[in-house]
């Protein structure tokens, strides 16, 4: 399979998964440690499927 491809896929269900989880949550400060941790998610993708291959 294509990485890019896979990339886009990953970035896709984070965004899916985010706004999901950004509804449900009520607080803004929920709602901030929920991005932070969206982030996170993103960017130890991105280094451990990608940056090191």
């Amino acid at each position: 399979m294509n990485t890019d491809f896979t990339y886009y896929i990953y970035i896709l269900v984070a965004i899916i998964v985010g706004i999901f989880i950004i509804k449900k949550v009520a607080s803004c400060l929920f709602r901030t440690v929920a991005i932070l941790a969206i982030v996170a998610a993103l960017a130890a993708i991105y280094y451990y499927c990608f940056a090191t291959h």
